[in-house]
């Protein structure tokens, strides 16, 4: 590998690492605020009617922006293709949800879920001015210019939401919140990286998007069933209210993956690209992100776990039961959030090799099992169940993926169990702490809970860094130097 690509990409990490960082703490904040004013029924609204638009909106990019990152040449008529191309696909999008808007409330009684589809619709323009110049900044590396973008876009939201909801808006604070987001990252990311646009159509481009983004499109669609058809079943057939305790539970469940997502994912990715004819080199990187995506993973999920009712009870429910109900569930998908960050380094290694058929292959398989479990799951054992079958069904995907790892990259199921054996390992030292807490009785005050935190991450850390010779000190350097330098 380059130097200059090795220099970008630790200070690419660098750069995710502290803006992701204040990103997660502006939407801890803020999700904390909104939990306490908002109930499980404004949730679920919202994420019901969200169901449907985020289906949409898989068929509003068919993998261009990854092709723009991956192409060797870009030009200023494949840039203004791709412009061409999305800004059709969204205005098609906006005219096909507005439709939907009117058909959805005859088959489900959910109030309201006719307006926050039409309105979350306009996303899809908002975004499509954007769209190029962050994919050009992906492609360029800046991670810089991108982060200060998610930054001030992710503010604004959580700015808007809170004081709607703090005036009474309800679930409608999460809506506004929503498309003020996306316009604010519309004009930042144009105002970092400018791109003189304009509507130019090219049939052979086309071609050339599609080819690449086709299976990245079946990927993209199978992995919205993947990630929603829990949530239409629970709304579908349990109501707003307890999909609104299940999509609280899968949402912070799930910050971690995103959180890696944001960080290591979105700056290896490129890297992976620039040196995927170097295979010893690709598999070393890739090693490297699954053993410190199944650290952090592990270190922030497993402590959420351990403290999961003093979480729910005293900080989302500010002393009350109000988010008890989804305990369990909460706990289930702490775990699915490990097994997600754990098995997604794979996504862009694959993507990389252009064997885009394969991510489509292991979600349509889990996708399939989900489906076919999900309404059982729900119907015997609540949404507990449902957050059981998301777990497995998820975990399925490395059949898959590993057999063709050892093929494709020569990386074979022994090397993953090594990378991953340090991190598990550690993690037994969360159930000594949590006996310890139990046992004496420890109580649930906001003192107490940090108190609880700051041991179960320094019982965890401790033996790891151990256990990997502190090479994680080394590397927190490393960054630390990047972003000064």
């Amino acid at each position: 590998m380059a130097e200059g690509t090795g220099k970008k990409i630790v200070k690419g990490v660098a750069y995710n690492s502290a803006a992701r960082f204040l990103v997660i703490a502006i939407q801890g904040v803020a999700g904390i605020v909104l939990a306490r004013l908002l109930n499980s029924t404004d949730y679920g609204i919202v994420a019901f009617a969200a169901i449907f638009v985020t289906f949409l909106s898989q068929f509003s990019d068919f993998g261009i922006g990854s092709a723009l990152v991956e192409r060797k040449v870009v030009d200023q008529k494949v840039l203004n293709t791709a412009f061409t191309v999305r800004n059709l696909l969204s205005l098609v999008l906006i005219v096909v949800a507005v439709v939907l808007s009117f058909i959805v409330p005859h088959f489900f009684d959910t109030p309201h879920i006719d307006w926050v589809i039409r309105l979350l619709a306009l996303n899809f323009v908002l975004n499509s001015f954007g769209f190029v110049s962050s994919a050009l900044l992906r492609r360029e590396m800046n991670f810089l210019g991108g982060n200060i973008a998610l930054l001030v876009s992710t503010a604004a939201g959580a700015v808007v939401a809170v004081v709607l909801a703090l005036y009474g808006f309800g679930f409608w604070s999460l809506v506004y919140s929503a498309l003020v987001s996306s316009l604010v990252s519309a004009i930042v990311i144009n105002m970092i990286r400018p791109c003189h646009l304009r509507y130019e159509f090219h049939r052979e481009t086309v071609r050339e998007f599609w080819k690449f983004g086709s299976y990245m499109f079946l990927a993209g669609l199978t992995t919205y069933v993947l990630f929603n058809t829990a949530n239409f079943i629970v709304g579908a057939v349990a109501g707003a209210e307890m999909l609104g305790y299940f999509s609280l539970a899968l949402d912070w469940g799930s910050r971690v993956p995103v959180l890696l997502g944001m960080t290591v994912l979105s700056v290896l990715f490129p890297a992976f690209a620039s040196i995927r004819d170097d295979k010893a080199q690709l598999r070393k990187m890739y090693v490297e992100s699954v053993r410190y995506s199944g650290f952090l993973a592990i270190l922030l999920n497993g402590t959420l776990l351990c403290i999961s009712e003093d979480f729910l009870r005293t900080i989302l429910g500010a002393g009350t039961d109000k988010w008890m109900p989804a305990l369990d569930c909460f706990r289930i998908l702490c775990v699915y959030g490990i097994v997600r960050a754990i098995l997604e380094p794979l996504g862009n290694v694959i993507v990389v090799f252009g064997d885009t058929k394969v991510l489509f292959q292991a979600n349509l398989i889990a996708s399939v099992v989900q489906i076919a479990l999900l309404y059982p799951a729900l119907a015997w054992f609540g949404v507990e169940g449902v957050a059981f079958v998301v777990l497995c069904s998820y975990g399925l995907q490395y059949a898959i993926y590993l057999p063709y790892m050892a093929s494709r990259a020569e990386i074979g199921a022994g090397i993953f169990l090594k990378a991953v054996s340090q991190p598990v390992f550690c993690s037994v030292s969360f159930v000594a702490v949590y006996g310890m807490f139990h046992y004496w009785s420890v109580g649930d005050s906001l003192p107490l809970i940090g108190l609880k935190v700051v041991v179960y991450a320094a019982a965890y850390v401790l033996p790891f860094s151990y256990l990997t010779d502190f090479q994680i000190v080394r590397h927190l350097k490393e960054l630390t130097s990047a972003r000064m330098q």
